[in-house]
């Protein structure tokens, strides 16, 4: 080989792998998801009503609260971030857990019977939410999960940890893993 195509042949590969260093860096075009904490953020002091049929607020939660929001006839993550926020806070003393709550997306359908019934998958250690999709829309809009217009399939998916003043103190990714859940959880006791 000639010297003229030794120095082609290094250049072909040298650029090659240049670009392959700038595809690795770059990604896949796939948004990488927001792990992480935010700041002034609060919980309305709004009244929803339970899978039991009582009044809940989620403002001042006494141990602090996960929020997920879903809804009833979700197949697939839904379930799967719910079971997640099962296994992460089962470890806890049930006294000073913080509280887990599914916020339906979908209140025309999920009623509180409906909600008792789909959480009892976990043992009812998660507590449902329904409400007027007003009262609704201001939990949504300050979590800055959009506005409750939107079709339920197209609902937020993070989970958010609220501390015992009703504030946000993290956003969790939807493929957040328990282990990442129950620490996020141990903050909110003080046990971390």
């Amino acid at each position: 080989m000639s010297r003229a195509e030794s120095l082609a042949v290094a250049v072909v590969f040298a650029a090659g792998l240049a670009s392959t260093m700038f595809a690795a860096r770059a990604g896949n075009g796939t948004p990488i998801a927001f792990d992480g904490t935010v700041r002034a953020r609060h919980v309305p002091a709004v009244t929803l009503i339970d899978d039991r049929g009582a009044p809940l607020r989620l403002n001042a939660p006494a141990h602090g609260a996960i929020i997920v929001l879903g809804y009833t006839r979700c197949t697939d993550q839904c379930p799967l971030t719910l079971a997640k926020v099962a296994a992460a806070l089962r470890p806890f003393d049930a006294r000073t857990r913080p509280q887990a709550v599914l916020v339906t997306v979908d209140p025309a359908h999920d009623d509180p019977a409906k909600l008792h019934d789909f959480l009892g998958a976990w043992n009812n250690a998660i507590t449902g939410a329904t409400g007027e999709p007003a009262t609704l829309a201001k939990l949504y809009l300050a979590l800055g999960a959009g506005d409750g217009r939107s079709s339920p399939r197209d609902h937020d998916t993070r989970v958010f940890v609220i501390d015992r003043n009703g504030d946000v103190r993290n956003e969790l990714a939807p493929n957040v893993s328990p282990t990442t859940i129950a620490s996020a959880a141990r903050s909110l006791t003080g046990s971390d």
